[in-house]
């Protein structure tokens, strides 16, 4: 996993979790996380083709291809290019970024902080760090990434508005049995992925995401000009897929999440319970509980009946 890689990266070099977040927000601007094998095709000042690749886009002035795709290489020389960037230590982490790699916005990846913080939490098993924070990332923390903690389709805090099972006809063309959980949220408040996978579903309603162990998590209510992905895209954990909205049948602004488990092959999965009236769909916040995490904790105010 690309985040893992430069959690890890960090580490080694005796950072903080500050800067691990600030390695990670950078890849995901520059690649959402991916290593790409495609260069970018700028124009150099010099009239020559950019090569810019991997996780942070580096050109081969960087490294081999082979280092520059390899997460933990790469974030290894981004990070080896912080010491030349005078107080990066108390910089806003956007300017940090711009520092080291150069573009053209100064502040294009200020909106990448959050999510960065979010994934750098769930890999540690921690809270988001703060610009103050200076704990480092356990050795452990991002070894299981594969098995480990999934991510939260919202920057929290956030309310939750519905749960999963039956419930009364709230709007014309809804169902009276809700196979999912209800997040509130303003209309365009991003959304991420909880798991990686492929997206097999991109249509008016539905944005479902496949894992590579079978069972797929769905975002549904988001307005199709929002969305970040399309149908066959991949996508890692933390990657912004889309936002809230309100797309028909739809009470308001908010982020119905829903599992299902057909065809998994994780055998944890399969052992959770399969409700009759939904067949394959399973509660949410029972998915979330069976990796240790909680999807509406102390924070999120239930406004609903249960």
């Amino acid at each position: 996993m690309v985040a893992a890689g430069v959690m890890n990266a960090a580490q080694k070099l005796g950072l903080d979790a500050r800067a691990q977040q600030i390695g990670v927000m950078t890849a995901m601007g520059e690649s959402s996380l991916q290593s790409l094998t495609y260069g970018d095709n700028a124009i150099n000042p010099d009239g020559s083709i950019a090569d810019s690749i991997g996780p942070f886009q580096q050109q081969s002035s960087w490294g081999t291809t082979e280092e520059r795709l390899d997460p933990f290489t790469s974030a290894t020389k981004f990070y080896e290019r912080l010491p030349g960037v005078k107080n990066w230590q108390s910089m806003e982490p956007t300017l940090v970024a711009h520092a080291v790699q150069v573009n053209a916005d100064p502040y294009f990846y200020t909106k990448y902080w959050a999510g960065a913080g979010q994934i750098t939490a769930a890999l540690s098993g921690g809270t988001t760090p703060s610009d103050a924070t200076t704990d480092a990332v356990p050795a452990s923390a991002a070894a299981g990434c594969a098995d480990g903690p999934i991510g939260f389709p919202l920057t929290k805090p956030y309310d939750m508005s519905d749960n999963f099972g039956p419930r009364p006809g709230r709007v014309e063309g809804a169902s009276t049995y809700h196979p999912a959980d209800d997040l509130v949220g303003a209309c365009g408040t991003p959304v991420y992925a909880i798991a990686p996978g492929t997206v097999t579903v991109s249509n008016r309603l539905t944005l479902s995401v496949k894992s590579p162990e079978g069972y797929t998590v769905s975002y549904l209510h988001s307005h199709v000009t929002d969305r970040t992905v399309a149908e066959g895209d991949p996508v890692t954990t933390g990657q912004q897929i889309t936002a809230i909205g309100n797309e028909a049948p739809s009470t308001g602004c908010h982020l119905d999440i829903r599992v299902n488990t057909l065809g998994t092959t994780n055998a944890d999965v399969a052992t959770l319970a399969n409700d009759p009236l939904a067949p394959n769909w399973v509660d949410p916040e029972k998915f979330y509980a069976l990796f240790g995490q909680t999807l509406c904790d102390d924070t999120c105010a239930r406004n609903y009946d249960e």
